[in-house]
């Protein structure tokens, strides 16, 4: 019973760090396409909308990439 409710904490504090990495990763992305849209403001015309896309699609890349690695590690 004991290495079921160890097994389940470390499950959920897994469940927990893979949404902090996302948060994460989509508040990065989000920065550096808003950081780049002032940068090229005259050569790249975007909106706030094709910023968020563009967040959501890069962050849901990290974030796959994160849990590939993860189990990779976890297996080895």
């Amino acid at each position: 019973m004991k290495a079921i409710k160890e097994h389940t904490i470390d499950i959920v504090k897994s469940v927990l760090v893979w949404a902090v990495v996302t948060g994460l990763a989509f508040l990065y992305w989000m920065a550096v396409f808003l950081v780049l849209s002032l940068i090229l403001l005259n050569v790249w015309h975007v909106t706030f909308d094709s910023i968020l896309q563009y967040s959501t699609i890069l962050t849901v890349i990290t974030s796959i990439t994160y849990i590939v690695k993860k189990i990779y590690k976890a297996r080895n």
